[in-house]
């Protein structure tokens, strides 16, 4: 244990004065070091120490109150509060265990609203007069290690009453992400502090938004520790200022307009010398520059300017200091920095941005509080997966405590590109959370200050392939070509917008234009791989709007629909197979296609291939669907997250009755026959809401996490709760089972933790009477463990979950038509989990045992939906067994983000799912409803090699033959006779890829089902 300053001993007489302790008193500095341990903070805080929120490279911060009672470590409380030092303890010390310690330490709990990012740790002297060389140790410390996102702290300085300029010390140290730690901090200050007559302020501060997810850490410093040496009154002494010195962005091999700043000088025995660092030069008339100066004492009996110039020879960042020295005396140094330009390959990499934009980018704030600015988290280009960071970028995030109303532009300096040949636009960007996309627009006539929205200003959109909200992935957008705005003033924009109820957090790094003496390369882009059209009666039309973009073409582009059912159009009005563009047509705002959809056969799925391409790029496809089976001969499932449906305050959507009357209008437009729900806590609520919607029936779950209804368990009540809502008229004789269940409700098998602690598996087996048929099946309703801290914890858990869910399917239901769905909290192409031993999913099990089980939802992963708010990937799914696979209607599993998009602020007042539904065919689907069976159809040989025979229980006419494998992808689709489909079947089967394929064949009055393996 370190001794305590003198200063310790006069806190219980300053408290009885009734004197501020925290930051009002600063220290005054003696003798040669300033300890602090912290042992006392159970009073107050120590002289000279505040603790504050929302600091800034720029601002000080809101100076808060300390909590000054015992906290634990794992108390999520937001604030700054009294904990037991990590000294002497382990991870495992219990409350009681850390509320007997005497060995104190400072720390901060962040949260969403208090201190991420702008927490600080503040110390302050009254000055350093006639002191040098200062060095600081401390402990810092990461005391939850169940909290699993990362905060990075620095060491900075500012002088001053109020200081508006800080200075970073050290590289930092990023702490928490499910970690213990006790690390010894050292920073040297060398020069910066040395005999400073005002005010000093030391921060240990956060000032960049923690990463990661789920809860932030709780951090803390301990055993603080000054030191410095003291120098005589009568030694030589250099006095320079400590504003560092920056240059905008500079042309190579020219020279900068200079800066200035005063050097004084006392107690002088010999000349003072002062030296540049490469890329500067310094002069004393601002005439004549070189690389050293001299100064006689004589000069420097009076406070003398030092001119300072930027001379780059290289692009890039380029920062050292000046040096000024004397004999006897303590070298002093300024710092300057500077990044320079080459006008054939402009690079800005803000390796050197701390606080607002630097390089000569510029931020304007349209509306909002919150604005574009530098951040730690940039690109680190050593990092193939791009997910780590690395100092610095750009970063805005328009969350505050919640989603706040902006509009920020960030823009560039003004670009020579009037001789480029082909001026090129590239950028490193990622984005977390949802939100709008980024805009990226550019204009030759703006002023370079000032609104961009000035009158007279023009400003054109241009189309660029930014990565897909939520991911998070640093991602190279290149080659956006800009020929078509070549200027002597050319300005980039990047224009952000967040609302109150979304805001993505979006990061900008290594922005270059180069002059590239070749065109780049055609590209094309569209803005979906899938046009889902549901269900539309026959004989009718409906359009939908695809936009497609069409870079650097050297010959036409065509867009062509294999499936004439589907066709295109330019402008809306005349519609065709194919439609094309000339390469003069290209550019980079993306052109606005109309699909229409005009099935004329009932009870008929429809698919095509919507084929875009060029000459030289690469050729894209977008996978078009729709059906004619009327809802009211199909069975339609939909599972559902409803995001703690009217539990207690502080859990979901805040107002309860909204939330209600809003997931009453949610289903009463889905109206499925079966609603699986998960998250249901105030049964007496969904009650009503069944009622309500007339027709329907529920059941719910008498297994939850942390207990079951069982025994009056105090946990069930307040516990999400899994429920089936089913319509009376179409689904008889339901049983109700929870699988995997422990023997009498204990807690002690795996199930229980690979369950999220009870929350089984939740079956209803049932009859299914549609189309004059009954057909017996299995409806499985998963709440999967979620990815919680730890993280490979949870995905363990997870898989073995899915697993022994598996298993216990296989042996039990090996020939029962069923349906896995609700919430996997994992998605089925790879897993969500960052930080997982594998980037396989949870439900590998599955997803491989193709011959065995469909997944429904699959394409819709692989087409980049997303079924959560927040987050871009599927995680609500559905699984079929083999034998339901083949009632599926292909194409029909959709993400219901068109109906949530109906309710205000759904994701706020709702939930942060959405509903998924899929869709089945029982039976003959005519109108008069003909009682008949659905019939297999016979395939041989089955294996299948090259060519396969297609034999029917009936002679029949006309059929539609749709394949599909087992991920959903529609492999063919034909008309005609059983004759003419085998042979057209059998030219394609040599090029289908080996698995399994399942086959519907329909005609004017029946259905008939098969499938084959392809080896």
């Amino acid at each position: 244990m370190m001794n305590k300053y003198s200063l310790q001993r006069l806190l219980p007489a300053l408290m009885a004065l009734g004197l501020s302790t925290g930051a009002m008193a600063q220290v005054t500095l003696q003798n040669s070091s300033y300890t602090q341990d912290f042992d006392g903070i159970g009073t107050a805080l120590p002289v000279g120490f505040s603790v504050r929120t929302g600091a800034t490279a720029t601002a000080l911060g809101t100076e808060v109150a300390l909590t000054t009672a015992k906290t634990p470590w794992a108390n999520t409380s937001g604030r700054f509060s009294n904990y037991a030092s990590a000294d002497g303890l382990t991870a495992a010390a219990d409350a009681a265990a850390q509320d007997a310690s005497t060995d104190r330490a400072l720390g901060v709990r962040q949260t969403g609203s208090f201190g991420d990012p702008g927490a600080a740790f503040v110390f302050q002297a009254v000055n350093t007069t006639n002191k040098t060389s200062f060095s600081l140790s401390f402990k810092l410390q990461s005391l939850d290690n169940t909290s699993a996102r990362t905060t990075a702290w620095r060491v900075d300085y500012g002088t001053g009453e109020n200081p508006t300029n800080f200075q970073t010390i050290g590289s930092g140290t990023s702490l928490g992400n499910t970690s213990f730690s006790n690390t010894p901090i050292t920073v040297d200050f060398e020069n910066a502090l040395n005999n400073k007559s005002e005010k000093v302020w030391i921060r240990i501060v956060a000032l960049a938004n923690s990463t990661g997810s789920g809860s932030r850490p709780t951090t803390a410093i301990d055993d603080f520790s000054l030191t410095w040496n003291t120098v005589s009154a009568t030694d030589p002494a250099i006095s320079v200022p400590t504003t560092p010195l920056t240059f905008a962005s500079q042309l190579i091999n020219t020279a900068s307009a200079s800066q200035n700043y005063q050097i004084s000088a006392v107690n002088l025995t010999g000349d003072v010398t002062v030296t540049a660092p490469a890329s500067f030069t310094v002069s004393k008339d601002n005439t004549a520059f070189s690389s050293t100066i001299t100064f006689t004492p004589a000069e420097l009996a009076t406070a003398k300017p030092v001119y300072v110039r930027y001379t780059p020879t290289a692009i890039g960042a380029a920062s050292g200091n000046i040096t000024h020295t004397t004999p006897g005396g303590v070298n002093q140094t300024v710092a300057v920095s500077g990044t320079a330009f080459d006008p054939n390959n402009l690079l800005f990499s803000f390796d050197n941005c701390t606080g607002s934009p630097s390089e000569g980018w510029t931020q304007f704030s349209v509306t909002g509080a919150q604005t574009w600015g530098c951040t730690t988290f940039g690109r680190d280009a050593n990092d193939a997966t791009g997910k780590a960071s690395k100092p610095n970028g750009l970063q805005i995030n328009g969350f505050s405590g919640s989603s706040v109303l902006n509009e920020d532009w960030l823009i560039s300096p003004a670009l020579n590109t009037s001789s480029f040949a082909y001026p090129l636009l590239s950028f490193y960007s990622r984005v977390a959370f949802s939100g709008a996309p980024l805009q990226l627009k550019v204009s030759t006539n703006y002023s370079g200050t000032g609104s961009p929205n000035a009158a007279g200003v023009t400003w054109t959109t241009v189309d660029a392939a930014f990565p897909a909200i939520g991911s998070d992935t640093w991602t190279l957008t290149d080659n956006v070509d800009l020929s078509a705005f070549k200027s002597a003033t050319l300005y980039v924009a990047f224009v952000y917008n967040s609302t109150t109820d979304e805001a993505a957090r979006w990061t900008l790094d290594d922005i270059r234009v180069r002059n590239s003496t070749t065109a780049p390369p055609p590209s094309l882009a569209v803005n979906t791989s899938t046009l889902a059209f549901g269900y539309r009666a026959p004989n009718t039309v409906t359009t939908q709007t695809l936009n497609v973009t069409l870079r650097d073409l050297t010959a036409a582009a065509t867009i062509t629909s294999s499936n004439p059912v589907f066709q295109l159009s330019k402008d809306g009005t005349a519609f065709s197979n194919s439609i094309s563009f000339d390469a003069i047509e290209a550019s980079s705002t993306p052109k606005t296609i109309a699909v229409r959809f005009s099935p004329t056969q009932a009870s008929t799925s429809y698919s095509s291939t919507l084929t875009v391409a060029s000459t030289g790029a690469t050729s894209l496809t977008i996978d078009a669907t729709g059906n004619t089976y009327n809802v009211a001969n199909t069975l339609e499932v939909v599972s559902w997250n409803i995001e703690w449906f009217g539990s207690q305050a502080g859990l979901g959507p805040q107002d309860k009755a909204l939330q209600q009357e809003n997931v009453k209008t949610m289903l009463t437009n889905l109206n499925a026959d079966i609603f699986a729900l998960a998250e249901v806590v105030d049964t007496v609520r969904l009650g009503t809401v069944v009622r309500q919607l007339g027709g329907y029936r529920y059941m719910v779950s008498p297994a939850a996490s942390g207990g079951s209804s069982a025994g009056n368990n105090s946990f069930y009540a307040t516990a999400q709760k899994l429920v089936f809502v089913y319509r009376t008229s179409v689904i008889k004789n339901p049983t109700f089972k929870v699988l995997l269940e422990c023997d009498n409700q204990a807690t002690n098998c795996a199930a229980y933790s690979d369950w999220s602690s009870g929350r089984y598996p939740y079956s209803m087996e049932a009859d299914v009477e549609l189309n004059g048929t009954t057909n017996h099946m299995l409806v499985v309703l998963i709440h999967a463990k979620a990815n919680t801290s730890p993280v490979v914890d949870a995905y363990n858990r997870r898989k073995a979950g899915a697993t022994a869910l598996k298993a216990k399917l296989d042996a039990d239901y090996p020939t029962t038509k069923f349906v896995i769905v609700g919430d996997y909290n994992d998605d089925l192409d790879e897993t969500i989990t960052a930080g997982a031993p594998t980037t396989e999913s949870s439900y590998k099990a599955f997803v491989d045992d193709a011959a065995n089980y469909q997944a429904l939802t699959l394409p819709l992963s692989l087409a980049k939906k997303k079924s959560t708010v927040s987050y871009n990937d599927v995680i609500d799914h559905a699984v079929a067994s083999n034998e339901l696979a083949a009632n599926y209607l292909t194409g029909s599993a959709e993400i219901q983000t068109s109906l949530a998009a109906l309710i205000p602020n759904y994701a706020n007042t709702t939930s942060d799912h959405y509903p998924v539904q899929t869709r089945y065919v029982f039976g003959t689907v005519t109108s008069t409803k003909s009682a008949r069976l659905a019939q297999q159809l016979s395939i041989s040989p089955n294996p299948v090699h090259n060519t396969l025979s297609l034999q029917l229980p009936t002679q029949v006419g006309e059929l539609t033959l749709n394949v599909t494998s087992t991920d959903g992808r529609v492999v063919f689709v034909g008309t005609g006779r059983a004759e003419l489909l085998t042979q057209q079947l059998s030219q394609r089967v040599g090029s289908l890829k080996a698995g399994m394929y399942l086959v519907r064949a329909t005609s004017a009055q029946q259905v008939y089902f098969g499938r084959f393996v392809k080896q």
